[in-house]
C-alpha cells in the first residue's frame, strides 16, 4: 500500500458526506415537526368522514379540500364539485357539527368545531413517535452505509486502517449527537402537543423529558419577559 499522510482531506472524504446526510435527515425531521399542529387533529377527523355519493362511500378528504386557515376551531370545507355541496353539508351535520355555506353560491362550507380531544392529541403523539423512530432508522442506515464504504476502502487499500478508524469514530460521534437531538425534538413536540396529557411511554422519554421541561420553562420565561417590555 502506498504511504498516506493522516491529513484532513483523507478524513473528510469519508465523513463529510455522512455528516451532510445526517444534517439533511434532522432538517427534514424538524420541518415535519413544525408542520404538525394540535389543531390539525380536527382537520384529520374531517378528512376521514365518509360521504355516500351515488351509492358509494367516499372520504370527505377525497371530494373536498379541508383546512382551518384563520382559526383552528373554524374548519373550511371546499367542495371540488358544487353538485356535492348538499350531501356534504348534510353528512357533516349528521356527524354532529354545525355547518353553513360561507356565502350564497359559495363552494365553501364553514364548520365550527370543539378543541381537539385528548384521544385526538394522543393519536398525533403516537404518529410523532413513529416518525421519530423512522428518523433513528434513517440515521442508523446512513452510519451503516458509510461504515461499509470505509471498510471497502480499507480492503481495496485506498486508505490505511488508522485513517479508517479516525473517520469512523468521527462519524459515530456525530451520529450519537444528531440522534440525541432528534429524540429531544420529537419529545419536545409531543410535550407541546399533549401539554398536561403528556406521559412517558418509551425509555428515552425519561432521559430527555427533564431537558424538554427546562427548555419549555426557559422559553416561557423569555416570552413573559419580552411581553412586559
Amino acid at each position: 500500500m502506498a504511504e498516506q499522510s493522516l491529513n484532513p482531506e483523507n478524513l473528510e472524504s469519508y465523513s463529510t458526506e455522512a455528516i451532510s446526510n445526517f444534517s439533511k435527515a434532522i432538517e427534514d425531521f424538524a420541518d415535519m415537526l413544525i408542520s404538525v399542529r394540535s389543531e390539525d387533529a380536527n382537520v384529520a377527523v374531517f378528512n376521514s368522514i365518509y360521504v355516500m355519493l351515488e351509492g358509494r362511500k367516499r372520504r370527505l378528504g377525497d371530494i373536498a379540500n379541508i383546512e382551518a386557515p384563520e382559526n383552528p376551531l373554524n374548519i373550511e370545507v371546499m367542495a371540488y364539485n358544487k353538485d356535492n355541496l348538499e350531501v356534504i353539508m348534510s353528512t357533516i351535520k349528521e356527524a354532529g357539527f354545525p355547518a353553513k355555506l360561507k356565502e350564497e353560491g359559495s363552494q365553501f362550507v364553514l364548520v365550527r368545531v370543539p378543541p381537539p380531544s385528548r384521544m385526538q392529541l394522543e393519536e398525533i403523539s403516537d404518529d410523532l413517535m413513529r416518525r421519530t423512530s423512522s428518523l433513528v432508522m434513517r440515521l442508523s442506515k446512513i452510519k451503516t452505509n458509510t461504515a461499509l464504504r470505509i471498510r471497502a476502502a480499507v480492503q481495496n487499500e485506498f486508505i490505511e486502517n488508522k485513517i479508517a478508524t479516525i473517520a469512523t469514530k468521527k462519524i459515530e460521534n456525530f451520529h450519537t449527537k444528531i440522534e440525541a437531538e432528534g429524540k429531544f425534538l420529537g419529545i419536545l413536540r409531543r410535550k407541546q402537543i399533549l401539554g398536561n396529557f403528556f406521559k412517558s411511554i418509551e425509555k428515552d422519554d425519561e432521559i430527555f423529558i427533564k431537558k424538554v421541561n427546562l427548555y419549555l420553562k426557559l422559553n416561557q420565561n423569555l416570552n413573559n419577559s419580552g411581553s412586559k417590555k
